[in-house]
């Protein structure tokens, strides 16, 4: 079975991370960009983990309590019980839960995850072979021109003012596309005349 990539605001939302070693660390250094509040619960947390000024940690044994608000939950303990036991109460609440290495007990998984800026993207093997994820995140990131982020913020920043200054649909997509080409082309480097000449029609020569 194949899982459906959705993409969802994080942002400020409650996240359960059970377990405070090697493997729970990766996980809530994945989740801090996207500005989620995290919440760890183990007995013991490792050093790297230690020194994670924005993760809230409580160190003693997970207790059923843990989930209740929570948007999504991550078991990462060494206790398979334990960690069945959460995906257990999650599945009974409707909570969204990933037992690390442990397809049937997981509702969704960790992609492994390419970010520049405002762009993501993940790659999934439905829990089959992370390591065929990674192998293809890997590839992705070395394919990623220089700058990209600098082209994404270009590019959304430019949405609003086609908008109102291009009122032709085809058009409008036409000068979008001059416009990343032209991004690609100078590293994310486009001056305000390189705009104004985008939308005075002047670069049709850019059409991709």
């Amino acid at each position: 079975m194949s899982y459906f990539p959705f993409f969802m605001e994080i942002t400020g939302k409650d996240c359960l991370i059970v377990g405070g070693g090697t493997v729970a660390l990766r996980k809530a250094e994945k989740l801090l960009p996207f500005g989620v509040r995290i919440m760890a619960v183990a007995p013991v947390f490792c050093g790297e983990f230690q020194k994670l000024d924005d993760v809230r940690r409580i160190e003693r044994p997970f207790s059923p309590e843990d989930i209740e608000g929570m948007a999504f939950v991550i078991g990462a303990t060494d206790d398979s019980a334990v960690n069945a036991e959460i995906s257990r109460l999650c599945r009974a609440r409707g909570i969204p839960v990933n037992i690390v290495d442990d397809r049937e007990n997981c509702t969704f998984f960790f992609p492994a995850l390419v970010k520049r800026g405002e762009f993501v993207a993940g790659f999934s093997s439905g829990g089959n072979s992370p390591l065929a994820a990674r192998y293809m995140r890997e590839r992705l990131e070395e394919s990623i021109p220089p700058r990209f982020e600098e082209t994404i913020a270009l590019l959304g920043a430019f949405r609003e003012r086609a908008k109102r200054e291009i009122p032709d649909g085809r058009e409008r997509e036409k000068t979008y596309r001059r416009l990343f080409a032209l991004a690609l082309e100078q590293d994310g480097n486009v001056t305000e005349t390189d705009l104004e000449n985008l939308l005075k029609g002047e670069s049709h020569d850019k059409d991709a």
